[in-house]
């Protein structure tokens, strides 16, 4: 067995330069940890303010959607009230002749005495507050004859002979009445014709009530109907 001599100074050396070894890795990996966690903070920041952004997006999509879901309501609710206002109208209309038919068989009068005017069937209705009474005025050949206008005072929407009636505000709605004649074979005469007395007598009246106004540039229509007939 052979006796190896060591040198001392070679293990000094070994182990400086172990140390050294050591030393710059523990730094490596020191500076690669600083900068991972520099790099993880960089991205963190990244990412909190793209979370922040995708937040603020979505509150103001929800916040324009509530408010044109808002806005719509609100229109469709003024719709619906005009529309309900002018269904109400016509239906008052169709009424008013069935009042006027009703009042003539009180004295035993002419059933249809006031609902008709030779062969002109176009009319409104206009209220007497003096008499109490609903007469119609057959002037009215269409629905831009100024007869035709309805106007409103304390709530009251009516129709008058009057360019401008004192007290009272022009609306947008327009209504005429149609009064064509129901002969006795269940047909009906438009204006210009009558039922022939002798062989085919009037028993009846065709009543179209229509209501037509003004909203937001276009021009809306509606029609009630209805057949009123002498069954007394």
């Amino acid at each position: 067995m052979s006796n190896q001599v060591q040198n001392p100074n070679v293990k000094k050396f070994f182990r400086l330069k172990s140390f050294d070894i050591h030393l710059s890795f523990g730094f490596c990996h020191l500076t690669f940890l600083r900068c991972f966690r520099r790099a993880a903070q960089k991205n963190v920041s990244g990412q909190g303010l793209l979370e922040t952004t995708i937040a603020l997006g979505v509150i103001v999509t929800g916040i324009v959607g509530m408010l044109t879901l808002t806005i719509s309501n609100q229109s469709s609710s003024l719709e619906s009230a005009e529309r309900l206002v002018a269904a109400n109208l016509a239906r008052e209309g169709i009424e008013i002749v069935r009042n006027i038919r009703d009042s003539n068989w009180l004295p035993r009068g002419a059933w249809d005495q006031g609902l008709e005017s030779g062969t002109d069937y176009t009319a409104v209705p206009l209220f007497d507050k003096a008499a109490n009474v609903w007469t119609l005025s057959f002037t009215a050949n269409d629905l831009n004859h100024r007869e035709a206008r309805l106007w409103r005072e304390g709530g009251v929407y009516f129709q008058s002979t009057q360019e401008t009636p004192p007290g009272a505000g022009l609306t947008t709605y327009r209504r005429l009445l149609q009064l064509d004649e129901i002969c006795q074979d269940k047909s009906v005469v438009v204006s210009g014709s009558q039922c022939n007395p002798a062989l085919n007598p009037k028993i009846g009246i065709k009543v179209q009530s229509r209501v037509q106004w003004e909203a937001k540039g276009n021009t809306h229509q509606l029609t009630a109907e209805e057949r009123l007939f002498n069954w007394r």
